[in-house]
């Protein structure tokens, strides 16, 4: 059987990815983050190895030692640890040193290639996973109106400069104005900031980099996200085709269509 390592950032995309890897005939070894990863991980791979979010040296040395050769990063890492619970160890310090800024697409290109230096190829987040990046379509029954169309080509305008810049991957707009722009928070406090600010009826774009580097950090929408859309009291999502990761579809679709949310893949 072959052996991939696994990188589990918060949320329920590393148990799909373990559940698929399984299901593909690979067996998972887990490196998890303390601060983030699910208990329930535990239950879907081969070995899960604890750790707190800056030991570097430990998790390649973990993947190492089991055999790994071959690793995927999924889930998402609390930007805010940096400045609150993250204790880097020396190999992460090094990493720290060797970069202009910590702005996600440096940060996490440069710990790939920490990887990669140590044998370990860093593999697309989407192995085993390609069937959950959406065509372009409507998902929901209802349609984005005309107005939010409007809403929806004036985000994506402003989401793609932000991304390229590297700031984040959301907007959030209301008559053609900038509520929300996301940035070290994540994209659910953007939403939620932006829902209050514009007093409801606001219009989400999220985006992948123009040059996405499909091995982290890939946009993913699933139930959480259709909570926080509700508690915003937003009208539509727009996400990008093939460049976002959409889990849990048929019970997103479901919630989106009880909430009134138009969902459109651009």
């Amino acid at each position: 059987m072959s052996r991939i390592g696994l990188i589990a950032g918060s949320g329920r995309f590393p148990l799909y990815f373990a559940l698929a890897a399984k299901q593909s005939g690979s067996e998972v070894v887990a490196v998890a983050i303390r601060e983030e990863t699910s208990p329930e991980l535990e239950k879907h791979v081969s070995q899960i190895h604890w750790f707190h979010v800056g030991e570097l040296q430990n998790m390649i040395d973990t993947f190492k030692n089991a055999g790994v050769n071959r690793m995927v990063m999924a889930g998402k890492i609390t930007k805010t640890l940096i400045f609150d619970k993250i204790h880097p160890d020396r190999r992460l310090l090094e990493v720290f040193k060797k970069i202009p800024n910590l702005n996600d697409d440096i940060l996490l290109r440069q710990l790939s290639e920490e990887f990669i230096s140590e044998g370990i190829e860093v593999c697309d987040s989407t192995t085993y996973l390609s069937v959950l990046l959406p065509e372009k379509g409507i998902l929901t029954k209802r349609k984005p109106s005309d107005d939010e169309m409007g809403e929806i080509e004036y985000g994506l305008t402003i989401a793609r400069k932000i991304a390229e810049m590297d700031i984040g991957q959301a907007v959030i707009v209301k008559n053609k104005v900038v509520l929300a722009v996301e940035a070290i928070e994540g994209t659910d406090k953007a939403i939620l900031r932006g829902g209050e600010l514009g007093q409801g009826d606001v219009v989400v774009v999220k985006v992948a980099r123009p040059k996405q580097d499909m091995r982290y950090d890939i946009p993913t929408i699933g139930v959480d996200t259709i909570g926080i859309l509700k508690q915003a009291r937003a009208k539509c999502l727009a996400f990008e085709a093939q460049r976002t990761l959409l889990l849990d579809k048929e019970e997103v679709t479901r919630l989106a269509d009880e909430a009134g949310i138009a969902i459109m893949v651009i």
